[in-house]
């Protein structure tokens, strides 16, 4: 009987181990503040201040500069380390439509800082959004 509880026990602990795998974590819902970056191929660099409202699998992006990046929202999906953001506001066409986040980013959640990398070589730009939640 002993041995069989030892055995028992045994498979459990490996079975909770971390085999060197990170989980994806969650984004937890509510409103995040930080800063946008975009980088284009001739090296200039624009920043500014953004919102972001994330709830139930959608978002919405306010910036605190005119499209920097535009102002948008629809639906976000998490992939494995990778987050895939689907605009679907109505925009004019006053603007730049490639500034619209749109498509995947490099994910990364540390429970307190969320950061979003995209290296967009189609439109040639390099796009980098830290944000902590709002509390």
């Amino acid at each position: 009987m002993t041995k069989v509880c030892f055995a028992l026990i045994l498979a459990l602990t490996c079975l909770a181990c971390d085999h060197g795998v990170d989980p994806i974590r969650p984004i937890q819902a509510g409103d995040y503040v930080g800063t946008f970056s975009i980088r284009s191929e001739n090296g200039t660099t624009q920043s500014g201040l953004v919102t972001f409202r994330f709830r139930a699998n959608t978002y919405s992006c306010i910036p605190e500069k005119v499209y920097l990046p535009p102002s948008g929202g629809g639906s976000y999906r998490l992939g494995d380390k990778s987050l895939t953001l689907t605009d679907t506001v109505m925009h004019t066409a006053e603007f730049d439509w490639t500034l619209i986040l749109n498509g995947d980013f490099t994910y990364s959640n540390d429970g307190e800082k969320i950061t979003l990398i995209q290296n967009d070589t189609a439109h040639r730009r390099y796009r980098t959004i830290e944000l902590t939640l709002d509390r």
